[in-house]
């Protein structure tokens, strides 16, 4: 998910400032706002600063500050905060709300910029602490879709990867999608919840860069990670790319 330009603080003072400017407008007209308008915006500032609670856990410019006498070589470190955890990340990896890199060559994003292999895929780490999409997510909605006969198919490409065709129900509403949800399951490998990582896939055999993919599981601290490709088929190295997914998180050092 994108991050706003504009900082948590920026935007929360942008909301107080409207709120009161509503109230002046009441007051220059010669009119008190209802009851009940009170009671919108009162709500309204309210549900913006537990957003702006929440935002802060994420950003460096609010909440939680760094650790006393921290020292950050910004030549070759990012310092980024998670869940009110800080983080010193590789620079070489584009670290500016995340981490970046291309497949299958394993390179950085952020080295050599100007280098384009059209078959080399970016791949972006958006790493987070909010808007975690519900339960059941990943492995387990395919668990609740086996027990619930919602999948259509299930095929092994080969020893450690499996393709599977599925409905999948909305995340909020839970009704049954109308279309078939083709995932890929690293079945050998298991993420920091103990569960086979998923690929979703969106495949174009004919044009590889129409395709993408996407994925997420919670990496620790009650942080979450979404893997994220716009472009390009990989979801049949996914083993692999997982691999290589938590051997750049690693790179961390949490301070």
């Amino acid at each position: 998910m994108s991050r706003s330009s504009i900082q948590p603080q920026a935007q929360f003072r942008q909301h107080i400032v409207k709120g009161c400017l509503t109230l002046m407008v009441f007051a220059l007209l010669g009119c008190k706002p209802s009851a009940e308008q009170e009671a919108k915006t009162a709500a309204r500032l309210k549900a913006e600063a537990e957003r702006q609670e929440v935002l802060c856990r994420d950003s460096v410019h609010c909440g939680e500050k760094p650790p006393a006498g921290l020292k950050v070589d910004y030549n070759k470190h990012a310092l980024q905060k998670w869940n009110n955890h800080w983080f010193l990340v590789p620079r070489d990896y584009d670290a500016h709300f995340g981490m970046k890199f291309k497949w299958p060559s394993r390179t950085p994003q952020g080295r050599d910029p100007t280098k384009h292999d059209p078959n080399d895929w970016s791949i972006q780490l958006q790493i987070r602490s909010y808007d975690i999409p519900p339960e059941p997510r990943g492995y387990r909605a395919i668990e609740l879709a086996e027990q619930d006969g919602r999948v259509v198919s299930r095929e092994t490409v080969r020893p450690g990867l499996d393709r599977i065709q599925y409905f999948d129900l909305h995340p909020f509403t839970r009704e049954r999608n109308r279309d078939l949800a083709l995932t890929y399951v690293a079945t050998a490998r298991r993420t920091p919840e103990g569960l086979p990582p998923t690929l979703g896939c969106d495949v174009d055999p004919l044009n590889p860069a129409k395709g993408g993919a996407g994925a997420g599981f919670i990496w620790r601290d009650g942080i979450f990670v979404e893997v994220l490709i716009r472009r390009g088929h990989v979801c049949e190295s996914w083993p692999e790319l997982f691999d290589e997914v938590i051997r750049i998180l690693e790179l961390t050092e949490k301070v």
